[in-house]
């Protein structure tokens, strides 16, 4: 499907993942717990990203395939889709709290204050939208 968004930090993430830490902000990998941080919380949001990406994807197909069921037992077609939409959905949750937890530890490793009312999660992905470059494909 071509139409689905790519995760927009895969070239950081791929140079982090060979340990190169040239392109990216030196306030960013300065030491070697933010680099760390970095990379974690990238990894998780990646996660986060395939996810939802195969959330959409099952339940596109079960709206489309449903449009045409007959009156009862559903067929073993749909009952694998719902199956596997239930399955997406656990990945997806479990991607979060994932996300969550390298959110958590990225805070503290850089020593930023999260706003009150602000959402760890939330103030995570805002910052970043701000702070960590994308790729030129996205």
């Amino acid at each position: 499907m071509s139409n689905l968004p790519a995760f927009a930090y895969v070239d950081v993430l791929t140079r982090l993942d060979t340990g190169d830490s040239s392109g990216l902000p030196p306030d960013l990998v300065d030491t070697p717990l933010k680099r760390e941080a970095l990379h974690a919380l990238l990894k998780a949001a990646e996660a986060v990203h395939r996810a939802a990406v195969s959330t959409t994807q099952v339940a596109d197909a079960l709206r489309r395939d449903q449009k045409f069921v007959r009156p009862g037992p559903p067929s073993p077609h749909l009952v694998r889709l719902r199956q596997q939409q239930a399955q997406a959905r656990q990945a997806t949750n479990q991607a979060k709290q994932a996300f969550i937890v390298a959110a958590d530890a990225f805070v503290r490793a850089f020593g930023l204050v999260v706003p009150a009312k602000v959402g760890l999660e939330v103030f995570a992905q805002d910052w970043m939208r701000a702070r960590v470059p994308k790729d030129e494909a996205s």
